[in-house]
């Protein structure tokens, strides 16, 4: 199912709720993934690296995404409040310049699905990936078996490559969500508006 969540965006904007049906990336693309709640300065620098390596390429730009958080389903009482709505990030992403946005549901059965298997019928069957853009924290797939060397792997085997971004820094600061909300639990506006690389309010109001 493909809905425009973002109208006001780009008129050539799509959000695909769900995987797209497989040929929908028939030329390939270059995909990013991630939660990407707050978007902070370290998501920002993924999604730029995405951006300009599909630009490079001449392919579009995939931004996947999952809702709820992922901790949602393995460990509710967990569970982070976001710091955007689903909406806010989808706009955002098509604002730093993102072709499209794939929404996947995050349920017990994507919790337990291999890494093997998110690979094989999300990336490559319905995106097509030819390169995988990813924090070098990013993991995947059942126990967060999929990770950088996994990922490689995969990678060779169904033809696509991976490039791994460091994570960054901000006055000593590793820019996380998990930072972002600390801050603003202590009342540091400021310093959780140095790790956003922005003053937004969707974010800063959050407690």
């Amino acid at each position: 199912m493909t809905t425009l969540l973002a109208p006001d965006v780009r008129s050539d904007a799509q959000v695909h709720l769900g995987w797209p049906a497989p040929g929908a990336f028939a030329a390939g693309s270059v995909v990013t993934a991630g939660v990407f709640d707050g978007f902070h300065r370290g998501h920002e620098a993924l999604v730029a690296r995405a951006v300009g390596h599909g630009e490079r390429l001449g392919l579009p730009t995939v931004l996947v995404t999952f809702s709820p958080h992922p901790l949602a389903v393995l460990a509710p009482g967990a569970a982070p409040r976001q710091l955007m709505s689903l909406n806010d990030r989808v706009r955002h992403a098509f604002s730093l310049g993102v072709d499209s946005v794939v929404v996947v549901p995050f349920t017990a059965s994507v919790a337990h699905q291999s890494a093997a298997d998110f690979v094989a019928s999300g990336l490559v069957d319905a995106l097509g990936i030819r390169l995988l853009v990813v924090g070098e924290n990013f993991r995947c797939g059942r126990g967060g078996l999929g990770d950088l060397d996994r990922l490689q792997e995969l990678g060779r085997t169904h033809g696509f490559g991976l490039d791994a971004v460091d994570l960054v820094a901000a006055a000593g600061e590793r820019c996380s969500s998990t930072e972002v909300r600390r801050l603003l639990a202590r009342g540091d506006i400021d310093g959780a508006r140095h790790l956003l690389g922005r003053d937004d309010h969707r974010v800063l109001v959050v407690q």
